[in-house]
This record gives structure tokens, sequence and C-alpha cells, in this order.
């Protein structure tokens, strides 16, 4: 998987980004994949996020509804909540530039 994301840090762009997450990727479900593989590459060195306003562990990520969601722990507690709901602490360019293509890609198609 590390040459994955060697290949997206190249991504320049939101739309190249998109271009790259759906190659070889047709039909809702297999785009839902492919976004949730890119996500878990691109966002796996979070540990620690916040939701509104509280720290919380990020377990991880799954899919609800052909959506990219982050599982997240707060105590005992287990949630799924929308990646526009996760503050992640200091993104990088990269990293920005892959959550406004899923954001522009989730928009579009949900």
């Amino acid at each position: 998987m590390d040459d994955l994301l060697e290949e997206m840090r190249q991504c320049n762009s939101v739309q190249a980004c998109i271009d790259l997450a759906l190659t070889d990727a047709y039909g809702e479900d297999e785009q839902a994949v492919a976004w949730l593989t890119c996500i878990e590459e691109m966002f796996r060195r979070f540990k620690q996020v916040k939701v509104m306003g509280s720290d919380v562990s990020l377990v991880g990520f799954d899919l609800s509804d052909h959506a990219v969601v982050a599982v997240c722990r707060y105590g005992k507690r287990k949630a799924r909540v929308t990646l526009d709901s996760v503050e992640f602490p200091e993104l990088s360019p990269v990293e920005q530039r892959w959550l406004k293509a899923w954001q522009r890609f989730s928009s579009r198609s949900g």
C-alpha cells in the first residue's frame, strides 16, 4: 500500500485525487470501497481527532450507505461520524486536498 500512498501524495489537484480514487471503480459499491481505501491510507497516521470539540480516539474508517465514516471512541462509547464532523489536527496540504476531494465527490453523488 505504500505505492498507493506515494501515488496519492503526487495528486496536485482535487480533481486529480478524485480521478485516482475512482480508477477502475465502477458502480457505487466499487467507488465506495475505493474511497474507503484512499481515506484509510491517507489518514492512518491520526490516532486522536476532535468531534464536536471533544478529543476522541480515531479507531478507523468504515462505510455507511456508500459513504466513508470515521469510527471514533470516547471513553467506552463508540460512534461512526461523517468525515465532515471530524477535525484532524495539523493537516498537511495533501491531506487537506484529499478531504476536499472526498467532500466534492460525496456532495455530488449523495
